[in-house]
C-alpha cells in the first residue's frame, strides 16, 4: 500500500476494510487478515520515531520472505538510505535480527526485554489465568483488545484451541473504532457524553451486508447490549462469524480491555446462552480480583 504520509491521527480505514476472514478446511476453522491492516497515516509527531514505529509494525505483519530492506522501504514510503539507518538502530538495541543468507529481518526477543514491566502487570496476568480456563471449558477461542487513543482497538493476546478454530491475526492488530462486538463493549455502559464524542467522528464502513449503517441502529444495539448484558455481532464485522465480548473495567470504572470470544454463526449461535453466561462468570471473578469498579447495570 503506497497511501501519502499526512499529520492525520486517524488510521486508514479503507485499509481496515478487508480486517478479517473467515475459512474453513474440514472441521478446523481460521480468522485470518490481510497483511499491512495496521498499517498506519503518519502521526506527524517526531517523524524519526514514527518511521521506526511503523517499521516495527510493518515487519510484525508480514511473512518473513517480505521484511527485505526494499520491501519496507517502499511499503512505507522510506527512503532506501533512511531505512537502513533506522533498521541498523533497531539492530543495535535488540529489537531485530538481520538473516544474512536471506537479507530479511525479523523482531528480536530483545524488544520483550525494553517492555518487560508490561508483562508483569497484575491485571494482565489475572485476566490471562480466566480466560485461558473459559477457553478450555468452552472450546471457542478469545481475544484479548485494548481501547487505544486514536480510538482503535489493539489485540494484545489471544487463546485457542488450534484442532478447531483458530486465530491467525498477529498481537498488534488494530480493529477500527467502529468493529461491531468490541465498540458496543465500549460504549453500552459508558456515560452518554462519551457516546456522543464517539459519534463525532464515525464514518460508517460496509463492512458486510450486516454492518449497521446509521447512528440510530447503533444506539439501539447499545441499549440491545445493555438488556442483554454482554455485546454481540452476527455476521456484522466479518462475513460468516459471530462474537460476544464483554468489557473488562479497571478500578477507576474505566474499559482497560475487552474479550472476545468468536465463532462461525452456525456454531455459536447454538451455543449462545451457555457461552454468554460462562463470560459472564469470568468477567465478575476478574472484576473481584481486580478490586475493579464498575457501571451501574453491568452484568458482571
Amino acid at each position: 500500500m503506497k497511501s501519502p504520509r499526512s499529520s492525520t491521527t486517524a488510521f486508514d480505514t479503507a485499509s481496515l476494510q478487508a480486517h478479517e476472514k473467515l475459512s474453513r478446511d474440514g472441521d478446523h476453522w481460521t480468522v485470518t487478515a490481510s497483511a499491512g491492516n495496521t498499517r498506519r497515516l503518519g502521526l506527524g509527531l517526531v517523524p524519526a520515531l514514527d518511521k521506526a514505529i511503523s517499521v516495527i509494525e510493518f515487519i510484525n505483519w508480514q511473512r518473513p520472505e517480505n521484511t527485505t530492506l526494499a520491501n519496507i522501504s517502499t511499503a512505507l514510503d522510506i527512503t532506501k538510505s533512511h531505512c537502513h539507518s533506522i533498521l541498523k538502530t533497531l539492530q543495535e538495541h535488540g529489537w531485530l535480527r538481520f538473516d544474512e543468507s536471506a537479507k530479511t529481518y525479523a523482531l528480536h526477543p530483545g524488544l520483550l526485554g525494553s517492555v518487560s514491566k508490561l508483562l508483569g502487570i497484575p491485571s494482565i496476568e489475572i485476566i490471562r489465568t480466566e480466560v485461558s480456563s473459559l477457553v478450555s471449558r468452552i472450546r471457542f477461542p478469545c481475544v484479548l483488545s485494548q481501547p487505544m487513543p486514536d480510538e482503535t482497538f489493539m489485540l494484545i493476546d489471544k487463546f485457542h484451541d488450534p484442532l478447531r478454530i483458530e486465530v491467525s491475526l498477529p498481537i498488534g492488530f488494530r480493529y477500527p473504532k467502529d468493529a461491531s462486538v468490541q465498540m458496543r463493549a465500549l460504549l453500552a455502559w459508558a456515560p452518554k457524553a462519551k457516546v456522543d464524542t464517539w459519534f463525532e467522528t464515525w464514518k460508517p464502513t460496509q463492512y458486510t451486508a450486516a454492518t449497521p449503517m446509521t447512528k440510530q441502529t447503533v444506539l439501539n444495539e447499545l441499549e440491545q447490549t445493555r438488556v442483554r448484558g454482554y455485546a454481540r455481532s452476527k455476521g456484522e464485522f466479518t462475513d460468516g462469524l459471530m462474537a460476544v465480548a464483554l468489557p473488562v473495567f479497571n478500578k477507576n470504572g474505566e474499559v482497560e480491555f475487552i474479550i472476545n470470544c468468536s465463532a462461525p454463526l452456525e456454531m455459536m449461535g447454538v451455543v449462545e446462552a451457555e457461552l454468554s453466561a460462562a463470560m459472564v462468570s469470568t468477567v465478575r471473578d476478574i472484576h473481584l480480583q481486580t478490586l475493579a469498579r464498575v457501571p451501574p447495570g453491568f452484568p458482571a
